[in-house]
């Protein structure tokens, strides 16, 4: 079958040549600069590795979605104890005036069913790995190898990466999704990449999208005014955000295997997130944030992920997470 006329079919995937090989390369890359960047014990993660916060929260699902919504973890009515962890999307620990790429990850608990991926710490848990851009900064696994490396190698190595004329898209992408902000209740999240919603021909992408409006930090010059600012608003109330899903019209105009295409249809509302008021800033949960383990591929087998990417991250997530855990609880 011609990719043209697979590029007809809703839902469907098509492997790109060496996408093992170049997984691999990806772990290699990676694993190599986490042993040169930090100490056993404290080797925090590749991507993300700033931590605002993990917050518990309550997630849960509309009674009237339609009934080819209801699939996998999006059972009507049904409640789900979660872990959220916010977090900046670099790969040190900065500033938070700095502008970044920021990240949502929800973990939902006890989902019944059949699951992809077991997460071993919290078996039966549903992930969701969201960032604060729409769509990712290069469209393949290749290119995505490529830009691992430049970042691994440092200063040196971005802007190698950046003198090279046919990285400029990709740079430019990259610029446009790094923002500063006051306040990570304040923003929209995305999945980026595309699931299975049941069936084969049903492709949806996820986003968090907030509730209510919230004020964003006065205090600017504090490095971690980001996580201040999630203690002062979940000392007073609860956040909350909607979360929605967009499903794939056009196999063309929006692919799946293209991670760099917004897609254009229309969000729907199908579950609500409540995050409790609470103190999460403590040893015992901070630790907690910092050792759980996020994969899309910790997901029921009727929310399978899909795209290249996801099929990377598939392999490198759990490489790289039993890496870190190995590392950190020796």
């Amino acid at each position: 079958m011609s990719v043209k006329s697979q590029m007809t079919e809703l839902g469907k995937e098509y492997l790109e040549p060496n996408e093992e090989q170049d997984t691999q390369k990806l772990v290699d890359i990676v694993i190599k600069r986490l042993k040169r960047n930090y100490s056993p014990g404290k080797t925090l993660r590749q991507f993300h590795a700033k931590m605002h916060g993990c917050v518990k929260a309550t997630f849960t699902v509309l009674n009237d979605i339609p009934t080819n919504y209801q699939y996998g973890f999006m059972v009507p009515g049904k409640s789900y104890d979660a872990w959220i962890r916010l977090s900046n999307g670099s790969v040190t620990v900065v500033h938070d005036k700095k502008p970044d790429l920021r990240g949502m990850s929800i973990k939902l608990i006890n989902v019944r069913g059949e699951m992809l991926e077991q997460d071993h710490q919290l078996p039966q848990s549903h992930d969701f790995l969201l960032v604060s851009y729409p769509i990712l900064m290069s469209p393949k696994v290749k290119d995505f190898v490529k830009n691992v490396k430049a970042v691994c190698n440092g200063t040196l190595g971005v802007i190698l990466f950046s003198l090279n004329p046919f990285n400029w898209t990709t740079v430019y992408r990259t610029l446009q999704s790094l923002k500063k902000t006051g306040n990570m209740f304040s923003l929209k999240y995305y999945s980026v990449s595309p699931y299975r919603l049941g069936t084969p021909e049903q492709a949806v992408k996820y986003a968090a999208f907030p509730a209510e409006g919230l004020k964003s930090s006065t205090n600017t010059n504090d490095k971690n005014f980001l996580r201040e600012r999630m203690k002062h608003d979940l000392a007073v109330n609860p956040v909350y955000y909607d979360f929605m899903i967009q499903f794939q019209e056009d196999p063309a105009k929006m692919p799946i295997e293209n991670v760099c295409v917004e897609w254009k249809s229309p969000w729907q509302k199908v579950a609500r997130i409540e995050i409790h008021q609470q103190n999460f800033d403590t040893a015992e949960i901070n630790a907690f944030g910092e050792n759980l383990s996020y994969s899309p591929w910790h997901a029921h087998k009727e929310n399978q992920p899909l795209g290249g990417i996801n099929r990377a991250r598939k392999a490198a997530y759990k490489a790289i997470g039993n890496f870190r855990l190995e590392r950190n609880t020796k």
